[in-house]
């Protein structure tokens, strides 16, 4: 399964990235809000969920892990499929969207496209458990956001890479993150970390 793809940026169209990968294009599907900031011919980094179909094999993009995890959450709420939790990531933030759920604001979530009156009430009472688990056990990912920092995001992305789960990865780099710090040093002192903790 792929779980991230770094690599030039060749055209944004409607929704989608096409990404050249070692020569290889990927169609990936991403947030409007992500896509924004993306300009063509620079190299772009994307956190992966690949969905695999009877009929297709699709790739969605997300620039944090944070937004992945949410649009995992999401995905398993029956009635939301892929687009509509991509709807949901081009309307709101990871943080944002977490607090109009549970503050159980329904009209809000009427802002989505697609959503109406009565799929906003569904999602609130659905997703409000869910929720409060997730911003509970991944607050971390959530907080990693604001570092707004490529070294941060490029470090969390190679100890994936060497194997570690996301979730840790997060984590550790957090407690290891010292402002100024380059994405060599900030992988070198999360290992540490991890050696430490036997993780």
């Amino acid at each position: 399964m792929i779980g991230s793809l770094r690599g030039k940026l060749l055209l944004v169209e409607n929704q989608s990235a096409l990404i050249e990968v070692a020569g290889v294009g990927y169609e990936v599907e991403m947030p409007a809000s992500a896509l924004a900031e993306l300009k063509q011919g620079d190299e772009v980094f994307v956190y992966i969920q690949h969905v695999v179909r009877e009929d297709a094999e699709l790739l969605y993009g997300f620039p944090d892990v944070a937004s992945r995890a949410l649009f995992r959450v999401l995905i398993k709420v029956s009635g939301v499929g892929p687009k509509m939790a991509i709807a949901v990531l081009s309307t709101f933030d990871v943080t944002g969207f977490i607090g109009t759920v549970l503050e159980g604001n329904s009209r809000s979530l009427q802002n989505i496209p697609g959503v109406g009156k009565k799929t906003a009430e569904r999602l609130v009472v659905e997703l409000k458990d869910r929720l409060k688990d997730f911003a509970h056990d991944s607050g971390t990912l959530v907080s990693s956001e604001n570092h707004g920092n490529d070294n941060f995001t490029d470090a969390v992305a190679a100890l994936c890479a060497l194997g570690y789960r996301e979730n840790d990865a997060v984590r550790f780099a957090k407690s290891a993150y010292r402002d100024g710090m380059t994405t060599e040093q900030l992988i070198v002192d999360t290992l540490a970390l991890f050696s430490k903790n036997k993780v």
